[in-house]
């Protein structure tokens, strides 16, 4: 629920630089958002005590693990407060409590009775990657079973459309889905394999024969299947993707945190919040869904999805680099 006054923190002087609005400035500057933002991660029924400043907030973090750091110097409270901002050691900071939230929704599935999605990981960031690629496993074998299965299989091959029909555990499709392995943060930036991890949970609302899914992908193709996750997001999770097409699609180091920190919502929507319309493949043995806060009970499609997108323009691909040539803020 940000303000619509700090929904653009930026403003451009006359020479076009962009300059951090003063009310984003002073709320950045007190302790106040950080402190609360830390409180709502944790949550109000956890035994931890709640940080009443940076101070606080800084040592709860150092007792985690979590050291936020600026060019390899410990943030401080004195850099938090530095006028002019700061703003490489307030970054270092938001760095650390998407770290956190992550951490503990992965933690969450775990004592939840998930933990089979999660096993076998090192880190956090390890049990996010793991987690796609489990489901992505499971969805290349089952498409490989359909097709062995299938009596067509040996038939002459017949120019159809792909299609996506269910029978018993089987997903028979006329045009094989390619199911990439995940290894690191640059392998998500196609869709395949997000596309892939939603359809798994939700396949009456995302369904794999529209989105590409191909051995090769373009930049259109990917940016396509970007497009329908955001789309998924901002209408069934509350817009929990807060990355822009580009910022997923070219993945620089600076904002792999920030997808690792979405790849967290999603999972923390999908094993632990579960609306009704997350329905998986599998029946899993998954986690009791907690209190909705406030989500629709709605079962039925959004309308959204309810009529086709339209195909990304090979146009589109071209003008990638022109459109999208301004570097990515966090």
């Amino acid at each position: 629920n940000v303000p619509a006054e700090l929904r653009d923190p930026f403003y451009c002087d006359q020479y076009e630089q962009e300059h951090l609005k003063p009310p984003v400035t002073r709320l950045l500057q007190s302790s106040e958002l950080y402190c609360r933002t830390y409180s709502i991660i944790i949550g109000s029924t956890g035994s931890e005590a709640q940080p009443k400043d940076n101070i606080a907030l800084l040592q709860l973090l150092t007792q985690r693990g979590i050291v936020a750091k600026d060019q390899e110097a410990t943030v401080t409270e004195a850099d938090l407060q530095h006028k002019p901002i700061k703003m490489s050691a307030h970054l270092a900071v938001i760095d650390a409590l998407m770290t956190v939230g992550a951490i503990e929704t992965v933690t969450a599935v775990k004592t939840c009775g998930s933990a089979d999605l999660l096993d076998g990981a090192a880190s956090w960031e390890d049990a996010l990657l793991h987690w796609v690629n489990v489901l992505n496993q499971n969805l290349r074998e089952r498409t490989e079973g359909a097709q062995n299965d299938s009596p067509q299989s040996a038939a002459e091959p017949q120019p159809v459309e792909p299609s996506l029909r269910y029978r018993k555990d089987k997903i028979p499709f006329k045009v094989k889905p390619i199911f990439p392995e995940v290894k690191e943060v640059k392998d998500l930036s196609s869709g395949c394999a997000l596309a892939a991890v939603i359809h798994y949970y939700c396949p009456g609302l995302l369904r794999l024969e529209d989105v590409s899914m191909k051995d090769s992908m373009s930049a259109a193709d990917s940016l396509y299947n970007l497009q329908f996750i955001r789309e998924f997001c901002d209408s069934c999770l509350k817009g929990c993707c807060h990355l822009a097409l580009e910022d997923m699609l070219y993945t620089p180091q600076e904002l792999q945190l920030n997808f690792l920190s979405f790849l967290s919502e999603l999972l923390y929507w999908l094993e632990v919040q579960r609306p009704e319309f997350v329905q998986p493949i599998d029946a899993l043995d998954g986690c009791t869904p907690v209190t909705q806060h406030g989500i629709s009970g709605n079962s039925t499609s959004p309308s959204i999805f309810k009529k086709p997108f339209l195909p990304i323009s090979s146009s589109a691909s071209e003008g990638v680099g022109k459109t999208w040539s301004k570097k990515p803020l966090r």
